[in-house]
C-alpha cells in the first residue's frame, strides 16, 4: 500500500468547518437539518480515523448510507468518492458536491461494477439497521474492495450507558426487528459489543486491523440527554461505556 493519503493531505478544523457548512450542515439527506448541528465533532473525529488509514494517492471510494463522508474525503482528502444510497431522493447533496451517486441496497443489490473497483468503503452508523447478521452484507462488500482495500465502519456500542439505563428503566433499547416494508426507515435492529463485531467482520473474511471505543464527540440530541452525559462523564473514562464503536478492517485479497 502508498502512504497515508490523510498524512499527505492533512485537514485543518477551518477547512473542516468549511467545507461542512457548505456541504453538509444544510442538510437535504435522511436526517433533519438540525441533526448535522449537533453532529459536527463525530464527523470530524470519524474523518480522523479515516485519514489514519493507509492508503493509496487518491483512493476510490464507496460510502454506503448518508454520503457525508464520501463529501467531507473528497473536499478534505482529495479522495475519489463515491455516494451510494438506497434512496434516489437524497442525491441531491452528492450533486451539490460534485461527488458522483449511485443507488445502492445494501441487502439485495450486489453491482457487476463494483466488484473489486474500490481501495476504502465506510459503513457510518449503517450495520445497526440491517436486520440480518452483519457478515452476510459485510462478505459480498469485501467483494467490491481491491486486494488489500479496507473498510471504515462505525456503530453504536452494546454497553453503551445510553442503552444500560433504559434496560434498567424497563424499556426496549432498539427498534422491532423487522425486514423493510415499502419506505419504512429501519431503526437500530440490534447493537454490537466490541467482541461480536470483531466476530462479525472476522467471519466475513476481513483481517481486523483496528477496534475502538470511542465516544465520537457525542453529547446528545436532546437537552437531558446532553445533561445526562455531563452527569455520567466519569462512567466513560471505562472505555466499555463510550457511546461508539471504530473498526478497520482490511481485504486480504
Amino acid at each position: 500500500m502508498g502512504t497515508s493519503a490523510g498524512k499527505q493531505q492533512p485537514f485543518t478544523e477551518r477547512a473542516f468547518d468549511a467545507v461542512y457548512d457548505s456541504f453538509v450542515g444544510p442538510g437535504g439527506f435522511l436526517e433533519p437539518g438540525d441533526y448535522y448541528l449537533l453532529s459536527r465533532d463525530r464527523y470530524i473525529q470519524t474523518l480522523r480515523y479515516v485519514a489514519q488509514i493507509d492508503l493509496p494517492e487518491r483512493p476510490r471510494m464507496l460510502d454506503i448510507g448518508g454520503g457525508q463522508m464520501a463529501i467531507l474525503t473528497s473536499k478534505l482528502l482529495g479522495f475519489d468518492a463515491v455516494l451510494g444510497d438506497i434512496n434516489q431522493d437524497f442525491r441531491e447533496p452528492a450533486d451539490k458536491a460534485g461527488i458522483g451517486f449511485t443507488k445502492c441496497n445494501l441487502l439485495d443489490d450486489d453491482p457487476p461494477e463494483f466488484k473489486g473497483a474500490f481501495d476504502l468503503i465506510t459503513l457510518a452508523e449503517v450495520v445497526e439497521h440491517m436486520p440480518v447478521p452483519p457478515y452476510v452484507v459485510l462478505r459480498k462488500v469485501r467483494t467490491w474492495l481491491k486486494p488489500g482495500g479496507a473498510l471504515l465502519l462505525t456503530t453504536p456500542n452494546m454497553f453503551r450507558l445510553r442503552n444500560i439505563i433504559m434496560m434498567m428503566r424497563g424499556r426496549d433499547p432498539f427498534d422491532r426487528w423487522r425486514l423493510p416494508d415499502g419506505d419504512v426507515v429501519l431503526g437500530h435492529q440490534t447493537e454490537y459489543s466490541a467482541g461480536h463485531l470483531a466476530w462479525q467482520i472476522r467471519e466475513a473474511g476481513y483481517t481486523l486491523e483496528r477496534m475502538e471505543h470511542d465516544q465520537l464527540g457525542h453529547s446528545g440530541f436532546s437537552w437531558k440527554a446532553r445533561m445526562g452525559r455531563r452527569l455520567l462523564k466519569p462512567l466513560m473514562m471505562r472505555k466499555i461505556h463510550r457511546e461508539e464503536l471504530v473498526a478497520v478492517a482490511r481485504n486480504p485479497g
